[in-house]
This record gives structure tokens, sequence and C-alpha cells, in this order.
């Protein structure tokens, strides 16, 4: 509860300073939309359980306006990123399973306020909403150790709380990044019956569906762009990406057998850590 508090005091903080009046409020007038083609390497721990790494490929979109006349709030930004690639497992009890086929998405919203010095250096606090899903479909693939895969999705609920910082040089480069914190809302960890649960005659009354509601992250990236003409501009940004999520709430399920016996089954999804390592490169007009 007291970690609860420290953070939703911090997020009040970031957004008095962000929507307070301010000195320094800009005269940027412009939309922008972005495409950007990724590459990425993920670690996910469940540490004393399991393992998976692996590298992602995909593609990031973003739209942003900045308009004076919406104030207090001066930048809209809405972004989605999309990755999929195949992750190794590795478990201290189950063996390893190679090549399985997981995909995420990281869809959010964004709204802030745009400080500048003398026209070339851009600040910009902002906090949104955000949502990230993660699948892996291992559902049919068998580990070095004979245990069943199985298909799992993640789905992370979170408030973001950041800033964005720019400055442009000779009109040609630019140079930029954002900080970030990710207040997480709630967490839903959904997890089908394994295969070796439901052979020989054995039913399950659902799914396990974990509810998690102890977590955070963060992000961090540097971006660099160079102007091709006032129209376009090339973009490089390396970022990474971190959570770290607590041990969800129980979930049970009741499993029954040839001989029409009943047996519950309770599961918790344990404490584990993301973190995410990439590169994006594309074009913005």
């Amino acid at each position: 509860m007291r970690c609860l508090i420290i953070r939703a005091a911090f997020t009040v903080g970031l957004l008095l300073f962000a929507f307070g009046t301010l000195y320094a409020e800009s005269s940027i007038e412009a939309t922008s939309f972005e495409i950007e083609p990724t590459i990425s390497h993920i670690t996910y721990k469940e540490p004393g359980y399991m393992e998976d790494r692996g590298s992602m490929y995909g593609l990031a979109v973003s739209y942003s306006l900045r308009k004076e006349y919406l104030a207090p709030i001066s930048m809209m930004k809405a972004e989605v990123q999309a990755t999929w690639g195949p992750i190794n497992y590795s478990s201290v009890s189950t063996g390893a399973i190679k090549n399985t086929p997981d995909a995420m998405i990281d869809a959010r919203i964004l709204i802030g306020k745009n400080l500048s010095d003398a026209g070339q250096k851009l600040v910009t606090p902002y906090v949104g909403l955000g949502y990230r899903r993660l699948s892996d479909k291992s559902e049919g693939m068998i580990s070095s150790s004979g245990a069943y895969g199985y298909d799992r999705e993640a789905n992370y609920y979170y408030f973001p709380v950041g800033i964005e910082l720019s400055s442009s040089f000779d009109n040609s480069w630019m140079i930029g990044g954002l900080l970030e914190y990710d207040l997480f809302i709630a967490g839903t960890q959904i997890t089908l019956i394994p295969k070796d649960m439901r052979i020989n005659g054995v039913t399950s009354s659902n799914q396990f569906t974990n509810d998690q509601k102890d977590g955070y992250g963060f992000r961090v990236s540097l971006q660099i762009m160079r102007r091709i003409n006032n129209a376009y501009c090339l973009s490089f940004e390396p970022y990474c990406r971190y959570w770290n999520i607590k041990t969800s709430k129980a979930d049970s399920i009741i499993v029954t057998d040839s001989d029409n016996k009943k047996k519950t089954i309770s599961v918790v999804e344990p404490a584990n850590t993301s973190t995410e390592y990439g590169i994006k490169a594309g074009l913005r007009f």
C-alpha cells in the first residue's frame, strides 16, 4: 500500500508539472507521422523457474499532433508497436523448447505540454494510457525433457509518465530521447491447460486466469534524426524497456479424470522480469 501511495504521488507531481502554468511555453505547431521497422532482443525471467530469450522483429507507427490552441495540453500522440519472433524457452524442471512463436503488441495514447528554448530545444513532459500484450504459442511442442508446451498470454495495463527531449542543429540534424516510468495498473496472465493434463479422458473446468496487481516498468531511448527536406526525416532510435511484475493472485480449476473423480488445482504466476533492448529505424513525415 505504501508503495502504491508513493507511485501515485509521483504521478500526480508530474501531472502538475506537465499541465500547470509554465513560463517557457513553446510556439511549435505541427503534425507528424512515423513508420519504423524494429529489431529487438527480449529476456523474460521467472527466477528459479524458467527463462525465455530471443530476437523479435516488427513495425512501430506513431502519429503526433502539437497545437498550442489545445491548451493546457499542447501535444497528443498515438503509437503502436507490433513485434514477433522465435523465442527459446528453458526451465530448471521441464527442459528446453527452441523457436517458440511469440508476438507482442504495445499501444499507447499520450498527452503532454510542449516547452521550448529559442525554438531549438523542445522539452515535453507527458502522461498517458498504455496496453501491452505478449503471447507465447508453444501448444503442441515438446521440451527436451518430454514436457508438453502450452499457450500463454500476458496482458498489462499501465500509465506511462515521462519526458521527451529534442534539440535541433543547423536545421539538418536533431537529437533527442525519452525517459519514462510506467505505473502498472493491472495485468492478466492467461494460461491454457497443457496437453498432458488433457489426455486419457481428463477434462478441466476452465483455463488459468491469474490477476496481477503489483509491478512497474521503465523505458529509455535515444533518437537521432537527419532531415532530408522540409517534409521528411530519417530516424534512428535505440531503446531499452524493462518490466518487473510481482507474484499474481492464485487461480484454481477443477480437473475431472476418466473415472469422474474431481481434483482442484491452484497456480500463481510467479514474480517475473522482462528486459528488451532494440533499435527502431525509419521515416518521419
